[in-house]
C-alpha cells in the first residue's frame, strides 16, 4: 500500500512510515467474500495479488457484476464505507487473492492529524467519481465490442481467470455475445 500511495506523490515518508503500525496483509482464498450484502464496510482494500469482483444482485436474484479490481488497484464498498449503511454489494475473490487492508477508524484518525491525509482522501474520492463516471459513459457511448477492447487492453493477462459469466455481466452482454466477441480478437 505505501508504495501505491507513494506513486500518487502526496503523502510524505513520515506519513507513509504511519502505515506500517495500521494496516495488515490478508488472504482471500477464490470465492471468499471481503464483504457481503447487508454488512457495513469498515475495510478499504489494496490489492497486492488477485482479483475482486464486486456485484449484486437484482430483483430477480441475478448476479449483476458491478466491478472488477485488479493488483494496484483499491476494493471497497465505498457507499458503505463513508456512511456505514449496510452495504448492497458484494465483494468476493475471483481467484485466491492477497489484499493490504486498512481499517476505516485508522484512515479516519490520519484524516483527522493531517492535511497531506486529507487532501489524499479527496483525491481518492475524486478518482472513484471519475472512474464510476466512466463506466457510466462506456454504457452509453461504446459498444460492447469497444468495452471488451479496453478491458483486454487493460487486463489482458487477468481475463483468463475471471469466469465468462462474470466477464460477460460486467459488459452488460450476455455469455453468448461475449462468445462472439471472443472469436473476433
Amino acid at each position: 500500500m505505501i508504495q501505491f500511495l507513494r506513486s500518487l506523490q502526496i503523502i510524505s515518508e513520515s506519513e507513509l512510515e504511519k502505515l506500517k503500525d495500521i494496516t495488515k496483509n490478508k488472504i482471500l482464498q477464490k470465492n471468499d467474500y471481503l464483504i457481503q450484502e447487508g454488512n457495513i464496510c469498515n475495510e478499504i482494500v489494496l490489492i497486492k495479488t488477485g482479483i475482486l469482483r464486486s456485484f449484486y444482485r437484482n430483483s430477480e436474484g441475478n448476479e449483476i457484476t458491478k466491478c472488477i479490481a485488479f493488483e494496484n488497484e483499491l476494493a471497497c464498498a465505498y457507499s458503505s464505507f463513508i456512511t456505514q449503511q449496510p452495504t448492497f454489494e458484494n465483494i468476493q475473490a475471483i481467484c485466491n487473492t492477497e489484499v493490504i487492508v486498512l481499517n476505516r477508524k485508522d484512515l479516519y484518525n490520519l484524516y483527522e492529524n493531517s492535511q497531506e491525509w486529507q487532501k489524499l482522501g479527496r483525491l481518492l474520492t475524486e478518482l472513484e467519481y471519475i472512474q464510476l463516471e466512466n463506466r457510466t459513459v462506456s454504457f452509453q457511448k461504446q459498444t460492447a465490442q469497444e468495452r471488451y477492447d479496453t478491458l483486454i487492453n487493460n487486463h489482458s493477462k487477468y481475463l483468463k481467470y475471471i469466469p465468462l459469466k462474470y466477464l460477460s455481466s460486467y459488459l452488460g452482454i450476455t455469455s453468448r455475445h461475449l462468445s462472439r466477441l471472443r472469436k473476433t480478437n
